[in-house]
């Protein structure tokens, strides 16, 4: 007979085994040890037992292993449904019966909480991954806890007490019970540094992610403290002094007190008592700066395929430099887009210290394992429940078999993100084990790409002007875009529709349909226009590319109301009437390499066309019409950029017939000189009407910077010049200098302003206030403009 006994580890099995075979008959002759004639699982109530055998490896017919069913009991450990796995055997049919026996985990039956006055139950449950039916799992409860005192903490709750109470019901489940002492509401009102020599205060406190309260906390989580950010700001201020030379800096835990006030007892005393105001805290941090160190030699080892001196040049940190861990840090960068290029991207780059106390400087050995040359294996792309496969492949600038190139991956990132089509997107390398062959995962998170676009602006001449623009940019999936918009207001009315496909027949060539009327009001008449253009475009390299767009405009010219009429219309009515038809061809060459269309930090985009209408095209007017324009973005410091934009435009007659009016030059307003009322920092005619010019020249300048970047919030200052120019000599404008009809840049006008835009959860946000700088009579002494956006 077998003897019976249970077993919890591989040591107790193998006794097993050898027990088990004791005193038999006959020696086993060539098998290697029992077999596996049967296995049953006991204990389980809610698992079926089905689950539990296609887990485990132990299987009836294979030979017995000791070391099989330590694994086996390690997998349904890890099943997370059983608190305790025991194996138990007995001989069976001339070999063994397996008898797995679990003890399954208590269900949580209930989740409550109690306490919670300042945040809304519902709150208090998004992001909790603890959920009724689930097994009891202490740990998990424990997380859990702690993600509800931190959502305290986000509202101002710091002190805030969260305990997790458990009651065992009959039957074993469990129900649990967050009891909350959320405390009270405190804000963090100062952060004082101590010990600094080498920063400033404000230096310091600037880069952090604890900041103090201000008039602007409402919008973001300044204000609010969260012990973990508070660990993570430590390390901030280290880098800091790294990046100065500090490098034995030293942070001390950081002290956080209620914060205390000096008064006096009475107005008559001169006593004076401490009071301590537990709803506003006070975070002390001290440090010790230590002695900043310089960069003694620098030299690299290990490198074969790149030269010394190859490397020597991406090198910014110099022998006798301040040392600095952050541009040490670019310098590596560096190094490995070096061997990126030469698609060597598991190039190891570690940089070696060697510190020297006495002459406090740093010996810096960079060593180098080249690695060999790797290749793209598959593309697999996920997350993309609405968009077409292709719609993002085609947008990748790497393909199956290619070497790989880091550059080559971040510009298919900025092309896929600037589709607009996902909340998210994230290309993930994964390298083959033993194989020189990197996999790319394309991770997306879509968004709703249909959008509600509502905007205007206000001023005293013009008064208010509305748009409202639809626009679906991923029709059916295929990054179709489908654009209806309406403009109105005192003086122009709008309503296009227009269809854009941006792969004709799956090629890079996009073709363009719109449709449209409008209506602009001038000075004392209108002009309203009906019209049609297709367009064809295609892309010559990664951020060049050329359209060809045909137009016919039909326009008529009513309610005319100015005495005397300007010269530009009288000429227009003497020679095309009240009717006028322009079919023009229009060639664009655009250059573009920002990063992120809708909020650039870097690139600039580069645009010049020209339009030629008349001729074999047909139509009333000829002329020819040109415009370049230039916009560049340089990011700065502490996440700020820089934008410098350049626009010159002329436009000129093919025969004796003028130039119509809705295609010359209306300088001033939102889009050209800022500040200005529509048309004004352009001619005029003796009557003071805006007449336009056939030459403009445009300079904008813009600062932006993060006013709150948890909220997306940014502020912005503007300096705009420009102007119109006009060649006819009843062109009139006071302002002007000797020639009103050549280019100037000292007869510009100048315009400033300031202004904020906030990514807000309805959409984007844009406010502006402009102001003329040396101000006309007739000028409008500031013009402010606004645009909301919204998603649906």
């Amino acid at each position: 007979m077998f003897k019976h006994l249970v077993v919890c580890s591989a040591c107790a099995l193998m006794l097993i085994y050898m027990q088990a075979f004791v005193g038999a008959a006959e020696p086993p002759k060539a098998q290697e040890g029992p077999i596996v004639t049967l296995i049953e699982v006991q204990g389980n109530r809610r698992i079926e037992t089905a689950t539990i055998l296609a887990k485990i490896k132990t299987k009836e017919g294979t030979v017995f292993s000791p070391s099989v069913i330590k694994d086996d009991i390690k997998v349904l450990y890890q099943l997370g449904h059983f608190e305790d796995v025991q194996v138990k055997t007995e001989g069976f049919e001339n070999g063994l019966k397996v008898i797995f026996l679990v003890k399954e985990k208590p269900l949580i039956r209930e989740i409550s909480f109690e306490g919670n006055d300042a945040i809304t139950t519902e709150k208090i449950k998004e992001g909790l991954t603890l959920l009724p039916r689930t097994a009891f799992n202490l740990q998990i409860i424990q997380e859990n806890a702690e993600k509800i005192r931190l959502k305290y903490q986000d509202e101002g709750y710091y002190d805030a007490i969260v305990v997790p109470v458990i009651t065992e019901l009959r039957g074993g489940d469990r129900n649990v019970l967050f009891h909350i002492e959320e405390g009270e509401k405190v804000k963090l009102t100062d952060i004082i540094i101590t010990g600094n020599k080498a920063l400033t205060a404000d230096e310091i406190k600037k880069p952090l992610k604890t900041q103090e309260h201000w008039f602007f906390s409402f919008l973001g989580r300044s204000g609010t403290l969260r012990t973990e950010e508070l660990r993570e700001d430590i390390e901030t201020i280290k880098n800091l002094y790294y990046n100065k030379g500090y490098i034995q800096v030293q942070v001390d835990e950081p002290i956080i007190e209620p914060k205390t006030y000096t008064k006096r007892v009475s107005f008559f005393s001169s006593k004076k008592v401490t009071i301590t105001d537990k709803s506003e805290l006070v975070v002390r941090i001290n440090i010790r700066e230590g002695d900043q160190y310089r960069v003694g030699s620098l030299k690299f080892k290990g490198n074969t395929t790149i030269s010394n001196s190859a490397l020597d040049k991406e090198i910014k940190l110099r022998p006798g430099d301040v040392f600095s861990r952050e541009v040490l840090k670019q310098d590596v960068g560096r190094i490995i887009d070096l061997y990126d290029g030469i698609a060597k991207p598991f190039a190891n780059v570690v940089p070696l210290f060697d510190i020297h106390p006495e002459t406090k400087t740093v010996d810096i050995n960079i060593d180098i394992q080249e690695g060999g040359e790797v290749r793209i294996g598959r593309i697999n792309i996920s997350g993309n429940s609405k968009t077409r496969d292709k719609v993002i492949r085609r947008e990748m600038r790497l393909s199956e078999g290619d070497l790989y190139s880091k550059k080559a991956l971040k510009r298919s990132y900025d092309r896929i993100n600037n589709l607009n089509f996902f909340e998210s997107v994230d290309i993930v390398p994964e390298r083959r084990p033993q194989e020189p062959v990197m996999d790319l995962d394309v991770k997306v998170k879509e968004k709703m790409t249909g959008t509600l676009s509502v905007g205007g602006g206000y001023s005293s001449v013009d008064r208010l002007v509305g748009i409202v623009e639809v626009t679906q940019g991923n029709l059916g999936g295929r990054g179709q875009v489908l654009k209806l918009k309406t403009q109105w207001g005192g003086r122009h009315k709008l309503l296009m529709a227009s269809f854009m496909e941006p792969y004709l027949f799956d090629e890079p060539i996009w073709g363009r349909w719109d449709v449209y009327r409008q209506s602009q009001t001038y000075d004392g008449y209108t002009i309203t226009s009906d019209g049609a253009a297709f367009a064809v475009g295609k892309s010559f390299d990664e951020f060049l590319s050329g359209s060809i767009r045909y137009g016919l405009d039909q326009s008529q010219t009513t309610s005319i109301t100015v005495n005397p009429i300007p010269y530009v219309l009288l000429q227009q009515l003497r020679f095309y009437g009240t009717a006028l038809t322009t079919s023009s061809l229009t060639a664009t060459l655009t250059r573009d390499s920002r990063d992120f269309y809708l909020d650039p930090k870097m690139g600039s985009r580069n645009t010049a066309f020209v339009q030629y209408a008349g001729g074999p095209l047909g139509g009333d007017p000829e002329f020819i019409k040109s415009v370049a324009d230039s916009a560049w973005y340089f990011p700065v410091v502490w996440d700020t950029v820089f934008m410098a934009r350049g626009r010159i435009g002329y436009v000129e007659t093919l025969s004796e017939k003028p130039i119509p009016v809705s295609d010359r030059f209306f300088v001033g307003g939102a889009g050209t000189v800022r500040g200005f009322r529509y048309g004004t920092a352009g001619p005029v005619d003796s009557a003071g009407n805006r007449v336009g010019g056939n030459k403009e020249l445009i300079f904008n300048f813009e600062y932006n910077f993060p006013v709150v970047p948890a909220a997306r919030l940014k502020g912005f200052f503007f300096f705009d010049a420009g102007r119109g120019f006009d060649d006819n000599a009843l062109a009139h404008d006071p302002h002007f200098g000797d020639d009103p009809t050549s280019i100037s840049l000292r007869e510009l006008r100048l315009s400033w302003g300031f202004g904020f835009s906030w990514l807000s959860p309805i959409g984007p946000l844009r406010f502006e206030w402009g102001y003329i700088i040396h101000k006309l009579p007739t000028d409008q002494p500031s013009v402010f403009d606004f645009n909301i956006g919204t998603v649906f």
